[in-house]
This record gives C-alpha cells, structure tokens and sequence, in this order.
C-alpha cells in the first residue's frame, strides 16, 4: 500500500486540557438540560400520554406479531445501515416479561451474529473485487490482515471510537480478516452492552427497581471495562 508522507509526528496525540474538558461537558450538560426545560414548557398538556399510547400500540403490535420479525429485522435492517440501537433498547421491554431476559439474549446475540457475517460476506465476496480494481487502478492495493494480527486489528476497529457499525463489518470484510475471528469478537463486543439494556428493559416492564438497579450497575461495569481496553488500543489504532 502506497503511504502517503506524513505531515506531522504519529505518535503525537492531541487532548484537551482537563479544564477545558470540563467546561465544555458543564457546557453541553447545561445545554441539554435548557433544550429539556424548554420542550416541557412549550409542549402541549397531554403530549406525554398521547406520547405513551401511541408507544404501547407500537409495543403491543410488536408483541402480537412475535419475536421472529424483530429479530428478523434486526438482523437485516443494519447490514444496510440501519441502527442496531433502537432493537437493542426495545428488546427487553418488549419480549423479556414473555420470554425470559435470557432467552431474549440469546435471540439478540443470534440476531448479531446472523447480521455481521452478512456484511461480511456482502463485503468479501460482492464488493471486494470491484473496489480491488478500483484501488489498483490508482496505484495503491488493499490490505489483508494476517492471522497473527487478525484478533488486534479487528478488536480495534470495534472498539476504538470510528465508523459505524455496519461500516466497521464493511471495512474489516474488505481487509479479509479471518471469518471465524471476525465473527467471534463482531458478536461478543456488543453483546456486553447488549444484555445490559436488554436486562434493564426488562427491569422496567417488570416494574421491577432492584433488577434495573443490578442491570445498570452491570452496564456501568462493561462500559469501565470496555473504556480501559479502548485506551489501551487507542494508540496502537
């Protein structure tokens, strides 16, 4: 691959002084509680429960019509673009009082893993000889990922902060990244987040405080633990 010179030190990283962080958080916290303030007074009386009935006709609907066409959608809806949040939000409350939480889980990481080796398969098979002869055609080649380095590479494109999603299962499709180590670490890194909303959704349609209490303490826990190993891949990115 062609590497272009670089202008400045890599290894330089720029931040934000500490304080001007703050105020620029203080700034948007500021903000969004003004936006909040704002939206409730003007809001017509009524608004939130009309919000509220239109929101359990669409949950109701969802509920009648099964689990098979949202899973089903949620495995194919983001290979397009689509995002995978509102499924993952919406799951709990929707199918977890019926179902159970883990069996809902375990449809979601399903759903996940039926979607990533999609892209993949979109990515290695459809678009990667055209955009091969694309790239070759202005001097420059793809790049494949060796085995060896196969867990990093792919551990930080889904980590470190970057594309979306779906992009992220284009792109690592593109460099060949082998599929088994692909499709493992595609499914396992949004699963911790997954199970945590899927838990608290449940939580709440239960009505139940002291399991949305543990369910947001757990994601709290795999936030940490996924910010420390985004740190420490940040440089190598």
């Amino acid at each position: 691959m062609r590497d272009p010179s670089p202008t400045a030190d890599s290894n330089t990283v720029v931040t934000l002084p500490p304080k001007r962080s703050r105020k620029r958080l203080l700034g948007v916290l500021v903000g969004l509680g003004a936006a909040a303030a704002i939206a409730t007074l003007v809001a017509p009386p009524g608004l939130g429960a009309e919000i509220r009935a239109h929101a359990n006709t669409a949950f109701d609907a969802c509920r009648a019509a099964g689990p098979l066409p949202f899973f089903g959608a949620m495995a194919l809806l983001p290979v397009f673009g689509f995002p995978l949040s509102p499924f993952t939000v919406t799951a709990g409350p929707l199918f977890g009082p019926t179902m159970g939480g883990g069996a809902v889980i375990a449809c979601a990481a399903l759903a996940v893993a039926i979607n990533v080796a999609l892209s993949y398969w979109i990515s290695a098979r459809l678009l990667r000889p055209t955009i091969t002869r694309l790239v070759t055609w202005m001097g420059y080649r793809l790049p494949e990922i060796s085995e060896r380095s196969a867990w990093i590479t792919t551990l930080i494109v889904r980590i470190v902060p970057g594309p979306p999603f779906f992009l992220q299962s284009y792109l690592l499709g593109l460099m060949r990244v082998r599929f088994s180590i692909y499709l493992l670490i595609s499914t396992l890194v949004p699963l911790g987040y997954i199970a945590c909303l899927v838990l608290f959704g449940d939580a709440i349609a239960r009505r139940d405080p002291m399991a949305a209490v543990g369910a947001g303490a757990l994601l709290l826990v795999v936030g940490t633990l996924i910010h420390v190993v985004r740190r420490r891949l940040t440089p190598k990115a």
